[in-house]
């Protein structure tokens, strides 16, 4: 028989894909602009174009399951030691490790909200007991944090792209007997961390992603910075091969052109400065400031995204997540091109509404 708890779990949403907008409106794949799922918007290095057409030639061999170069290359990049380091098939591939070594049955899990969903259903499958605690605008206070095996915190948070103060996490790591996850899969856009503090506490668990800064959505690599009891947990039960060959040696050769991406942050970080003033102008718009490369907006008025869907844009529609309140969109920052279409087709709106009320009026 499946498990009960299988029954209480809905699907995680991954939202709308060009592939999706393309069957259902005509639309080129190519043309699609895809604001909904994070990405970094801009192509790799020059130098993982380059390893990608070099490890091509040997994907009929399994990678080396202890991954010592990529640890390497992530503890240079990060000036952490490498033995504090373990990785995995995305960062979703190791919260659900973390789950799987730190919970027993009806173990207390306290996810602030709102935030990413793959916390409760990671928790779910382990039989926790998962409390909630609503905090608006993710404006973290660590005295309404209680006690628990652990603790999800999100920095910068996926959907307010704002991030949680150190002194706020010191606390928390000071006053629990658990585990404080840190996902900081958003870090390199903020320039903040708890690193720092992996030293100090024993029940700080960084996460961190490829996907992200280093533009390596497609390929799925993630790792985790810990104390070495729950370093040696994970690398215990994660697959001995969690991560391809091509996967492997692109994320090397990701840290080995760190110089090209830190550019490409600056972009996206111009970017999204630009793009939340202009959303700022519209007056059926709420934003909330980001220190991530995407924007929380929450819609005041009646709007509905499929108008964005047919001019060929997709975001994504954060409407009833927990913890927020009313209609939301989160709007990853694209190219200065893609965001000015966005902006367009939002100004199209604005006017087509004006007029519409204008009309009613007379």
């Amino acid at each position: 028989m499946i498990r009960n708890v299988i029954n209480l779990i809905n699907p995680y949403d991954a939202g709308k894909f060009p592939a999706d907008i393309s069957k259902n409106y005509g639309i080129r794949e190519a043309d699609v602009i895809q604001l909904g799922s994070n990405e970094n918007p801009y192509s790799p290095s020059e130098e993982v174009k380059k390893a990608y057409f070099e490890v091509m030639t040997k994907i009929n061999r399994y990678p080396h399951p202890h991954y010592s170069e990529l640890k390497e290359s992530i503890s240079s990049y990060l000036s952490v030691d490498k033995e504090l380091i373990a990785v995995g098939n995305g960062a979703g591939d190791i919260l659900r490790y973390i789950c799987d070594v730190t919970l027993d049955v009806m173990d207390t899990v306290t996810i602030p909200v709102p935030s990413f969903t793959l916390y409760a259903i990671f928790a779910m499958m382990r039989d926790a007991s998962i409390n909630f605690i609503d905090f608006q605008g993710y404006e973290i206070k660590a005295r309404e944090i209680p006690d628990s095996k652990l603790i999800f915190l999100c920095s910068p948070n996926n959907p307010t792209g704002n991030t949680v103060p150190p002194k706020e996490v010191e606390k928390i790591l000071r006053n629990t007997s658990g585990y404080i996850v840190m996902d900081e899969a958003y870090a390199e856009f903020s320039g903040k961390t708890t690193l720092n503090l992996v030293e100090k506490y024993d029940n700080l668990i960084i996460v961190r992603s490829f996907s992200k800064f280093f533009a390596l959505a497609g390929l799925r690599v993630g790792y985790a910075v810990g104390s070495q009891e729950i370093i040696d947990a994970i690398e215990k039960i994660r697959l001995p091969f969690c991560i391809t060959s091509v996967a492997n040696r692109l994320a090397i050769a990701a840290l080995d052109s760190v110089d090209y991406y830190m550019q490409i942050r600056d972009k996206i970080v111009n970017e999204r400065d630009n793009l939340t003033k202009s959303l700022g102008k519209l007056d059926f718009l709420e934003v909330y400031p980001s220190e991530s490369n995407f924007i929380l907006v929450k819609v005041k008025e009646e709007f509905d995204t499929l108008s964005l869907e047919k001019n060929g844009i997709i975001v994504r529609n954060v409407t009833g997540l927990m913890g927020l309140k009313g209609k939301h969109l989160r709007i990853t920052v694209g190219t200065e091109e893609e965001n000015e279409k966005l902006l367009e087709a939002f100004e199209s709106e604005s006017c087509y509404r004006r007029s519409f009320q204008n009309d009613y009026s007379i």
